[in-house]
């Protein structure tokens, strides 16, 4: 069943593509799994400075049609479109490379340094891995292979400090 899912993601990236890119988005993510009795084809999207409910709605409706026409899925599922949220889950290395400089929280198999969780500053991305300034164990190296899972930490800001700043004369 696991390399039927992978199959129609798959297919599903190859025929929703082009129409993503049309709208000047990219795929951030494609998932496929069954939820609370029913399957689920999730395609998030993205693009520099975000994507509109509006934008959304409408390539919805084009890969709706589009997998209308060609059925990708040979069962039931329900189709979302969504951008991948605030918190995103870093896929590809292109994804990565997106959020250098920026904080990430990332997990990882096996253990490294005794630990298999980190956080901090994403410093670089190479060909066999990533450079990470993590909070507590300082520089490490974490190669592909060894990551299990990566999220960007958004932070947001701190109306308090900005209430300070401006009391401070």
């Amino acid at each position: 069943m696991r390399a039927e899912v992978e199959d129609i993601i798959r297919h599903v990236e190859a025929l929703a593509t082009p129409v993503v890119a049309e709208e000047g988005m990219e795929i951030w993510g494609i998932d496929f799994r069954p939820e609370a009795g029913r399957w689920v084809l999730r395609v998030a999207l993205d693009r520099v400075g975000g994507v509109s409910l509006d934008e959304l709605t409408r390539v919805h409706r084009q890969l709706n049609d589009l997998f209308d026409v060609h059925d990708p899925v040979p069962w039931r599922y329900t189709l979302e479109v969504s951008s991948p949220g605030i918190t995103r889950t870093l896929l590809r290395p292109s994804h990565y490379h997106r959020y250098e400089g920026s904080r990430i929280r990332l997990q990882t198999r096996p253990d490294q340094q005794g630990r298999h969780t980190f956080m901090g500053l994403l410093r670089s991305v190479a060909e066999d891995g990533i450079l990470l300034m993590d909070d507590l164990a300082g520089e490490i190296r974490i190669m592909w292979g060894d990551i299990r899972k990566a999220t960007n930490e958004y932070e947001f800001p701190n109306p308090q400090q900005n209430k300070n700043k401006k009391r401070t004369r």
